[in-house]
Parts: C-alpha cells; structure tokens; sequence
C-alpha cells in the first residue's frame, strides 16, 4: 500500500530526465542520476517524509530549496521530501504556526501575543513579528522535530505491517 501511493505521488513530479534539462539544475546533474534519490523504498522514503515534514514546519523562505538540498546530501527520495513540504501552506499556516508560538512563549515564559478582535492572519503577523519571532521560532522548532519524528515512526510502522500482512497473505495462499 504505502509503495503504490508513493508511486502515484511520483508519477506527478517530474523525472530526472527532465529536470537534468533544466539549466538552473545544471550543477546537480551528477547528484541527481544518484538511482536512491528516485527508488521507492521503505528506508529512503520515511526520511524523507520526515525530512520533508520537518521543513514544512519552519516558517523560513525556501523550505522546499532546503528540504532537496538535505534528501541530496542524505541521497533518499528527493520527490517524496520536497513534496511533504507542501504541508505547511496558506491554509494551514494559522493551525501550525499559532499553536507553535503559544508552545514557544509558554517555554519562554513570555506572555502571549493574542491577535485580539482580528483574526490572526498574515498581515498580523507581519505587524507583530518583531515582539513574536523568538517564541515563534523556538516552538516551530521543537514542533518540527516532533511532527518528523511521528512522520518518520507512523510511516514506518505502516509499511512495516502492510509488508508483514503482505507475507501472511502469501503465506497463506501457498498453504492451500
């Protein structure tokens, strides 16, 4: 199960043919006919969905630029951490990032910039980010090692029994 979805994941992302035709890839192009930065295998796949996982949970420019460079560095499947990046968008951004700023000022016994009347929003960040960015930071931090770890745990784990269950099924089959 976990294979056929990442296989359909990677059917919308395009091959190392046509990104080794890109002239701003041009320097990767030795790094990028690594065959582990393409197969779909467990150990490849569950860091990079953890790596993925984890950039999506910074609030930095260049989340999906980071998480390639890291699974290049790492070699396991590029499409599958710059495609988990993608968690983190606009609309997801409030229900991770608030609670990633109440977490960092909760632990910096700082007290909460609440948005008020208004909706916290992204222009209310914008206004506020000079008193908020060391709370937002540090629990955006540990929010990221958190959610990877259970990216990395919970898709493991997943695979590990679809594989499991796939063996009994075989196993059984034979015996009749």
């Amino acid at each position: 199960m976990p294979r056929r979805l990442f296989k359909k994941i990677q059917k919308r992302i395009p091959d190392k043919g046509k990104l080794s035709t890109q002239w701003y890839l041009r320097p990767f192009n030795a790094l990028l006919h690594d065959p582990g930065l393409w197969s779909i295998h467990r150990r490849g796949v569950t860091k990079a969905v953890a790596i993925g996982l984890f950039f999506a949970m910074l609030p930095i420019v260049g989340q999906m630029a980071l998480a390639a460079l890291v699974a290049l560095w790492v070699r396991v499947n590029l499409p599958v951490a710059v495609a988990f990046t993608w968690v983190s968008n606009p609309l997801t951004f409030v229900p991770i990032y608030y609670p990633a700023y109440k977490l960092g000022a909760l632990l910096l016994g700082l007290p909460r910039q609440d948005p008020g009347d208004a909706q916290m929003s992204i222009e209310w960040l914008a206004a506020e980010l000079a008193t908020i960015w060391k709370p937002l930071f540090l629990g955006c931090g540990i929010l990221a090692v958190i959610v990877a770890a259970i990216g990395f745990t919970a898709l493991n784990l997943t695979w590990r029994m679809a594989a499991v269950n796939r063996l009994n099924r075989r196993r059984r089959n034979r015996a009749r």
